[in-house]
């Protein structure tokens, strides 16, 4: 800084300093020192320092309305960027409305149907409970129903194909006459062979299903064909049991290894009752069971598993009206 008002002080007093001639003789004049360097006045000092003062004034008006025009300009820039974000956000903004208000006005509807369904499944599930009970009801007197209309049935067994002939009522009832030793020969209203297909020569042949037209007929063939135990028809064994309805079968099988347990002990009396409850008397001591597992672990824990029958699988069955 020192430099450069030392230029201009230099050239501000040039035009000052001319050939000016001192009125000193020569010989008092100092002698020159090229190292010498001569001091700036104050006025020539102040007149530097206001022309650098408007130097600066003036770079400073220009960098201010450089920076102020740049500003100005970015901030327009800015506003017109923010301005097109704001639409294309109010844009955005306005098409989740119309998309929310479009799935509100789904989930409303699927509120109100889940909540017609609920309503609609609580009368139905009444509904089916209600029907539930009614089929159980009509299912067990349909089984009833069914019982009783084979209440007067026999079924017999091991009869070959064939020996019937034409006649096969009068055929089963002089056979029953003979093989159990009736008094007189049973009255049959029909006679017929279970209908399936006609077995091979080397299968077993197909059972007699028989109605007597009387019950106590029934029930003194079948106390016969328990006292007697093994029935033959020409050398060849033949077995006589009632006929009862399919669910009742299956209820009655699931006591057979129970009865098994039981069968040929001297010291039990059991027998099964209509439609499948098993009666058991050991000891003086009555039991009656309707659940097959309780009846075989009553057995297990008493008798043990020495007593398996292990005849003819179909003659276990004869006891089934063993008194109690």
């Amino acid at each position: 800084m020192y430099f450069v008002f030392f230029f201009l002080v230099k050239k501000s007093e040039a035009p000052e300093t001319g050939l000016e001639t001192s009125s000193a003789p020569c010989s008092e004049a100092p002698e020159a020192d090229d190292n010498t360097v001569e001091e700036p006045s104050n006025k020539t000092v102040l007149a530097a320092i206001a022309a650098l003062s408007a130097d600066v004034n003036r770079i400073r008006s220009e960098v201010c309305a450089t920076i102020e025009n740049r500003i100005t300009e970015v901030s327009a820039t800015i506003r017109g960027e923010i301005s097109s974000l704001n639409e294309n956000i109010q844009k955005s903004i306005s098409e989740l409305r119309g998309i929310s208000a479009v799935y509100e006005t789904a989930l409303k509807e699927l509120e109100e149907s889940a909540s017609s369904h609920s309503d609609i499944l609580s009368t139905l599930q009444s509904t089916v409970d209600h029907l539930t009970t009614k089929v159980k009801h009509l299912d067990e007197k349909c089984e009833d129903l069914e019982a009783r209309s084979r209440r007067n049935n026999i079924r017999i067994i091991g009869i070959p194909e064939g020996k019937e002939g034409p006649r096969p009522r009068e055929f089963i009832s002089q056979l029953l006459s003979e093989t159990l030793s009736l008094p007189e020969q049973p009255l049959i209203d029909r006679v017929h062979r279970i209908n399936r297909q006609k077995p091979k020569p080397e299968d077993p042949p197909r059972p007699f299903i028989l109605r007597l037209h009387y019950y106590h007929v029934r029930e003194e063939i079948l106390c016969r064909a328990i006292e007697k135990n093994k029935l033959e028809y020409q050398g060849r064994k033949i077995h006589i049991f009632p006929d009862f309805p399919p669910s009742v079968v299956k209820q009655r099988a699931a006591f057979t290894k129970v009865r098994e347990m039981l069968q040929g002990r001297s010291d039990v009396r059991y027998g099964l009752i209509y439609p499948a409850r098993l009666m058991v008397t050991h000891g003086g001591v009555k039991m009656s069971f309707t659940d097959p597992k309780e009846a075989q672990d009553y057995a297990e824990k008493h008798f043990g598993q020495s007593n398996i029958f292990t005849g003819n699988p179909l003659e276990k069955r004869l006891s089934y009206q063993v008194k109690v």
